[in-house]
């Protein structure tokens, strides 16, 4: 069966007059119209033809995840970063009290020498040992918490998955950490050696050492069935963190600290607080408090640990960069979007995005398909959806925070306390798009968020790639990022308008307000698009999948590579940047999957096509695509009528 044809007249105000104009008049006003050299390999697999040496070229390692365009960055990316940050340390922004000069600041306090004493965890110690009463436990514990020690209780921030119209929810949990490993007696040295360099005298150090442990284990345990003579005076606690009374608690953590005030003594409880400081900052004390814990780190396995770590990155790193993310990943993530990518790039995108904008209106003025009341519709949504692109809604202000280059701890607590003050802040209001948590330069996360009619163009990662290049390669740039990126996710607005397909807990936009007419035409395309991707896997890999699967991908696909292609034939007219625009489309979808990875692919992921189809499926629709390589009715890169998509 022929998958991927060729129609005589579109309804819909289909690109290929103009295609047909710019392509064979050979764009110098001449009567006579050019003839287009055809291309055999286009017309009958442009994956491969794109594609196919570097599918070649590709090593795996096994257990690797499969390759595709954006695989070599992250590592790249990180390599640029620390050397700009290190280049940075030695520059006149090391010095500047900008957010930017702050952040090198904190690189550069990593490298001066270990402190000979605890004098930074002074405040601190002298908080434990002022307690008079266990009833003050909660407020220390709150306080201590705010600066950063790794406690029983964390608060976390809580949002809807795709960031949409849920206001930010705050809730108290109990802490990921891990003490076990060894033996009884090797877990209570280890916390009598942490003690003793602290100061503790040996003998006291092997007492507490062994409450300690205790407590430690009781936290690992289930909360007893019996209620606990003692209370743990949680709305002190929460007061002195400055959250609402309202905010969710785990409740089994709660009744384990309440049977915990009530089994242990506060000079217990002291121990407990002091050892924890040392364990959570031992990298920033004196030497023989971090000598000690690498002992005991490489000595056993599993470590004490705290679930720190930010999730599917994947990129060795080392902890200078993690220390930046973890205290002040806006500016980490700005330093990145402003040194390393740079002004001339991001201006670039903001222009192709603004044109892209433009271009969409343009479309949906001359779509015959819909209706007045569609129309406006549809242009209403455009006109109202926001564009958040590579940066997030608003940087974090860290003009408060005082860093000292000679104070490593004390910046880390300071970081810390705004920090907190940021996520208590976040509360009831909804959640800052854009934001990447220190690790924009790591994994992109470019989406539409319906909600919210906002198009998030998480796209930082992606720009250092060397398919990017808005000077030498504008046509191939406008291919690779705003056709299959950008474009496509502006699409989302517009994709499941008709229908409202959508797999299970995939985001909807709300009805946008189409005539009746419109959807009954929406839905006819939504069938076509359906039934030809199910065609093609069963056809190409041997796959059955519910015909109704890839919907809202697919149809963003189609939206973007149109949108982008009717702007790229206006910017640069001629075959041959239409050839290098299709190709960077191309190059975007490059995956070196395995038959099986692709037939895996095919049959359980809920959105996305397999990358073959969104390169040939999606080009093999266009007919500035056929115009530009001279494919004809029953190439494979040429859909059947039946088979022609005419939307947005």
């Amino acid at each position: 069966m022929n998958f991927i044809s060729n129609p005589n007249v579109l309804k819909g105000g289909s690109i290929v007059a103009m295609a047909t104009a710019f392509l064979l008049s050979g764009c110098g006003g001449s009567d006579k119209p050019a003839v287009v050299q055809r291309n055999d390999q286009a017309c009958t697999d442009f994956d491969q033809l794109v594609n196919g040496d570097w599918y070649r070229s590709v090593q795996r390692t096994p257990g690797d995840e499969t390759p595709d365009a954006f695989s070599d960055l992250p590592q790249q990316n990180y390599q640029a970063l620390l050397t700009a940050l290190e280049a940075a340390a030695t520059s006149p922004l090391a010095s500047e009290n900008s957010d930017l000069g702050k952040l090198v600041r904190l690189f550069a306090s990593q490298a001066q020498p270990a402190p000979t004493t605890t004098v930074a965890l002074n405040e601190e110690w002298q908080l434990v040992d002022g307690m008079a009463q266990a009833q003050e436990i909660p407020v220390v514990m709150a306080k201590l918490l705010r600066v950063g020690t790794v406690l029983p209780l964390s608060l976390r921030t809580q949002t809807d998955k795709e960031e949409d119209v849920k206001p930010v929810e705050l809730k108290l949990v109990q802490r990921n950490i891990d003490f076990q490993g060894n033996t009884v007696e090797a877990r209570r040295d280890h916390i009598a050696r942490m003690l003793i360099a602290a100061g503790v005298a040996a003998d006291q150090a092997a007492i507490d050492a062994e409450a300690v442990e205790r407590m430690e284990q009781r936290i690992k345990e289930p909360a007893a069935s019996t209620p606990s003579s003692v209370t743990f005076d949680m709305p002190a606690f929460k007061q002195q963190l400055g959250i609402a009374a309202n905010v969710e608690v785990d409740s089994a953590t709660e009744a384990k600290l309440s049977q915990m005030m009530a089994e242990f003594t506060l000079p217990q409880w002291k121990s407990f607080f002091k050892w924890r400081l040392l364990k959570s900052f031992s990298a920033y004390l004196p030497e023989q408090l971090s000598a000690e814990e690498k002992r005991w780190q490489a000595g056993w396995q599993p470590q004490f640990l705290a679930d720190t770590n930010v999730s599917g990155i994947k990129t060795p790193i080392d902890n200078r960069v993690r220390f930046l993310a973890a205290l002040m990943p806006d500016t980490l993530n700005r330093f990145f979007v402003e040194k390393v990518i740079g002004p001339s790039k991001l201006a670039a995108v903001s222009t192709m995005m603004q044109e892209l904008k433009q271009e969409m209106r343009a479309r949906i003025e001359t779509r015959t398909w819909l209706s007045p009341v569609g129309r406006d519709a549809a242009l209403r949504r455009l006109d109202t959806m926001a564009m958040v692109v590579v940066q997030p809604e608003k940087w974090i202000d860290y003009s408060n925070l005082t860093v000292d280059a000679n104070d490593a701890l004390g910046n880390i607590k300071r970081a810390n306390q705004l920090n907190f003050a940021e996520q208590v802040k976040s509360a009831g209001v909804l959640p800052r798009l854009g934001a990447k948590k220190g690790y924009g330069w790591s994994e992109p996360n470019p989406r539409y968020v319906p909600g919210r009619n906002v198009m998030v163009g998480d796209i930082s990662m992606m720009l250092t790639s060397p398919m990017v290049d808005f000077e030498n390669k504008p046509a191939f740039t406008y291919g690779f990022l705003g056709a299959s990126i950008l474009a496509h996710e502006m699409g989302h607005g517009f994709d499941a308008s008709g229908l409202q397909a959508a797999p299970p807990d995939y985001p909807v936009p709300p009805a946008m307000g189409l005539a009746s007419s419109d959807i009954t035409y929406f839905k006819s395309m939504e069938d076509r698009q359906n039934q030809h991707y199910a065609d093609y896997v069963k056809s190409v890999l041997g796959v059955n999948i519910p015909v109704l699967r890839m919907t809202i991908e697919d149809m963003a696909d189609l939206t973007g590579l149109e949108v982008a292609t009717q702007l790229a034939q206006k910017k640069w007219p001629g075959a041959t940047a239409a050839d290098q625009f299709f190709k960077g489309y191309a190059s975007s979808h490059r995956n070196a999957g395995t038959p099986e990875e692709l037939r895996d692919h095919a049959s359980t992921a809920p959105a996305h096509a397999v990358d073959k189809y969104r390169v040939n499926g999606a080009l093999s629709n266009s007919q500035a695509f056929a115009a530009n390589y001279g494919c004809k009715a029953g190439d494979a890169m040429v859909r059947a009528d039946k088979d022609r998509i005419t939307l947005w």
